[in-house]
């Protein structure tokens, strides 16, 4: 503890002599900054005051193109009535600026009209004032550069499809009478996705729980569903669409079928009727349903069961496909079963204290599978399902549990309640801690990096580097601005990791997103190999993936809010801080791999909102009407 003690007043001690200093450029607009944005492709940052959008080059932090919102959208006085639609509900969630992941476009929302700009040259590809209906949702489509809207005209929905490539409208279609965002509420659409799936010549867009097929290429309506439904999901057949729908305010029952993609009635006599749908698999000819009280295979034409018997799935969470087997979860006990869905274990394995604790980690290691729950850790043989240890690892569940795996020796490193464990494939018995730490706030913590030289551990407030052999090579611990119940770090005690080291599973439960994986039916693998034949849904999430992995990710977020406090990444922390000498609010630049504190900078206000390019690390602040740069220090 003595060790602990001499490295946090030498930190204390580092921070207080840190000297703060102003914008190396300020950029003043004619009225206060309303939002700030960053595109990952072409690194313009965007911001919008009043009615201007500007765009400001990384480089020479100029201002490289401007937008001007009266003049092209008209202002807002000129919002068309509508009769059917709650206006306010409309707009209160939208984003005023949002960045089209793996694009060149923003999408900006200004005097209540919908554009969206090419922050490469400033551009507008689409404005919604040149046309009559009002946007409620709007779709990049990345096959063919096309943009799909929807929105209400008349009192009727509509979609439009604009091509981007040269501004045309290539159809527009009414989808149906348009209804009351706020009666929609009381009939479970909070959860629903107004988002359109693409299969090759049809989209399948949904308003509110109605669901329309469109002839992709001409516009034309060819069905409407018969009942509302809550998921869509296109097969890869191009012949049937699998849909889910639920029932009750509460979404008490959800129910799975399969559309004709031709007629959008049921091929299935009978719906699968469950709480909640857990995992879903395309295989073609068949698809693999995991709900909350089993799963199995059926066959897409008539909805038969192939295997005789579910697999048990009482209270089911997870299910995680490996090497042609499936590790699943049910309540607080996990089971795998093979491709016929026959038991490769003798019984299932007590993974947790009970069915509420979250599963941090589930997964094949070596020829191991390792489990990281609330309550325990431990590592069981993947054929005979035998526990690698005697006793479960047990952990402190009201403790975060952060791991990281280091490839070079193999094994996973794992922190919980104020202590550091290696996972070893070849330990007979579960390890004791190699590390003991004093974290000041550790409920606090959400990320683990690991390092040559060992770990480092951050949170909102604070950062600490361990070595491989439980050394603490320094700590950094800050203040918050604010105090007791005004400080915001304590609203962000439970923000998950994003560690671009750390795999985490949450509990698969109602609410969660459903997603189906595409299996190759020939090699059993998910189809990824071509891209140009991959569903619009499979290229929306590769060009998240691609944008995410360039960018700074973003830890804390409050009540859903645009508020960023803290923003991380591999290599550094960045920490909303108020300074000891002056109390001055601050932003505080660690360098994660040994705790040097590289920049400090003035902040003043206490909800902050901020970018900060992953290329230049110059940071971009907005204050009133002042547009704050702080170029690289270090």
């Amino acid at each position: 503890m003595k060790k602990i003690t001499m490295v946090l007043f030498l930190s204390l001690v580092s921070y207080a002599g840190f000297s703060q200093r102003v914008a190396d450029e300020v950029l003043k607009m004619n009225s206060k900054i309303e939002d700030l944005t960053q595109n990952t492709i072409t690194g313009i940052i965007v911001v919008k005051e009043g009615n201007i959008v500007k765009g400001i080059s990384p480089e020479t932090k100029a201002v490289v193109w401007s937008f001007d919102a009266d003049k092209s959208v008209g202002d807002v006085t000129a919002l068309e009535t509508l009769s059917k639609v709650d206006t306010d509900n409309l707009f209160a969630s939208k984003r005023i600026l949002k960045p089209i992941d793996g694009t060149p476009y923003v999408e900006a929302l200004v005097n209540y009209k919908t554009v969206l700009i090419n922050t490469a040259d400033g551009k507008v590809v689409y404005n919604s004032a040149n046309y009559k209906y009002t946007v409620y949702n709007s779709q990049f489509l990345y096959q063919e550069n096309e943009y799909l809207v929807k929105g209400v005209e008349d009192g009727k929905v509509i979609a439009s499809l604009i091509d981007l490539n040269t501004g045309d409208v290539k159809w527009k279609t009414v989808q149906g009478e348009a209804k009351s965002m706020f009666s929609s509420m009381f009939s479970f659409k909070t959860n629903s996705s107004n988002e359109a799936e693409v299969s090759n010549d049809i989209i399948y867009s949904l308003y509110f729980g109605k669901l329309s097929a469109i002839d992709r290429h001409n516009g034309n309506l060819k069905w409407v569903g018969e009942i509302e439904y809550t998921k869509v999901f296109p097969t890869q057949n191009n012949k049937n669409v699998v849909v889910i729908n639920s029932k009750g305010m509460m979404s008490s029952k959800q129910y799975l079928n399969v559309l004709d993609s031709e007629t959008g009635k049921p091929i299935w006599e009978d719906a699968i009727k469950t709480k909640y749908i857990v995992y879903l698999e395309d295989w073609g000819t068949k698809l693999l349903v995991a709900h909350n009280s089993g799963f199995n295979f059926y066959n897409l034409n008539d909805g038969s069961k192939v295997w005789k018997k579910d697999a048990r799935g009482d209270g089911l969470k997870k299910v995680i496909p490996l090497d042609g087997d499936y590790l699943y979860v049910a309540e607080n006990e996990m089971m795998l079963i093979d491709k016929d869905g026959q038991k490769k274990w003798k019984s299932f394995i007590e993974i947790s204290d009970n069915k509420e604790d979250a599963i941090n980690y589930l997964g094949k290691v070596d020829d191991k599978v390792l489990y990281l729950t609330a309550t325990y850790g431990n590592m069981v043989d993947y054929q005979s399902g035998k526990k690698l240890w005697r006793g479960n690892l047990k952990f402190n569940e009201s403790r975060p549990l952060l791991n990281v795996y280091d490839e070079e020796n193999n094994s996973f490193l794992v922190y919980n309640d104020e202590k550091l464990f290696k996972f070893d494939t070849k330990v007979t018995d579960k390890p004791d801690a190699f590390a003991k730490v004093n974290i000041k706030k550790e409920k606090e913590l959400n990320s683990i990096e690991l390092f040559p030289w060992g770990v480092a551990l951050s949170g909102p407030t604070e950062v600490m580097g361990v070595s491989k052999d439980g050394k603490v090579l320094y700590q950094r611990i800050y203040t918050q601005p604010g105090d007791g119940g005004r400080a915001w770090g304590s609203a962000l005690a439970t923000a998950g990791s994003i560690g671009l080291g750390v795999s985490s599973f949450g509990n698969a439960v109602m609410g969660s997103e459903w997603t189906m994986t595409t299996i190759d039916p020939a090699t059993g693998k998910e189809s990824t190999a071509v891209v140009k034949e991959k569903g619009e849904a499979q290229l929306r999430r590769a060009a998240n993936q691609a944008a995410g992995a360039a960018v700074l990710g973003d830890v804390s977020k409050r009540l859903g809010q645009r508020y960023q406090a803290m923003k991380q990444n591999r290599d550094f922390s960045y920490i909303f801080a108020k300074d000891e000498a002056t109390s001055k609010k601050v932003l505080v630049k660690v360098k994660k791999e040994d705790g040097v504190e590289l920049d400090k900078i003035i902040f003043e206000n206490m909800r902050p909102i901020y970018e900060i390019d992953p290329a230049t690390q110059s940071i971009y602040y907005i204050y009133e009407n002042e547009l704050r740069i702080f170029n690289k220090k270090i």
